[in-house]
């Protein structure tokens, strides 16, 4: 039985983002939508969401994207906001639950 590969699937733009987890991606889209959500982009946030799903590509394709695409994650708007903007652990806590609760 192999092991799952994970990722992040924009939907709207149709990207995909490898991750090296479930956990990870979780994450990685909780960060993404709660971007979305606080810079209203009413039209664009209600047709571009992060999902997580188990990679639609090749096993090597997994490997390749995380390897090569990871520093173009870091420059993503999500990450550079992140970066920019002290945040409170319970701040971040919080948007992930809400996340999380959406997703269930």
């Amino acid at each position: 039985m192999s092991e799952q590969l994970w990722c992040v699937h924009i939907e709207g733009l149709d990207d995909y983002i490898a991750t090296d987890s479930e956990g990870s991606a979780r994450q990685e889209a909780a960060v993404i939508n709660a971007y979305l959500d606080s810079h209203g982009h009413e039209q664009r946030t209600a047709a571009t969401r992060a999902v997580v799903m188990t990679w639609p590509f090749t096993p090597d394709g997994h490997a390749r994207s995380l390897e090569e695409d990871w520093s173009d994650v870091q420059r993503m708007p999500h990450r550079q906001a992140a970066a920019d903007r002290p945040e409170s652990v319970l701040a971040n806590l919080a948007r992930r639950m809400k996340e999380l609760i959406r997703a269930g």
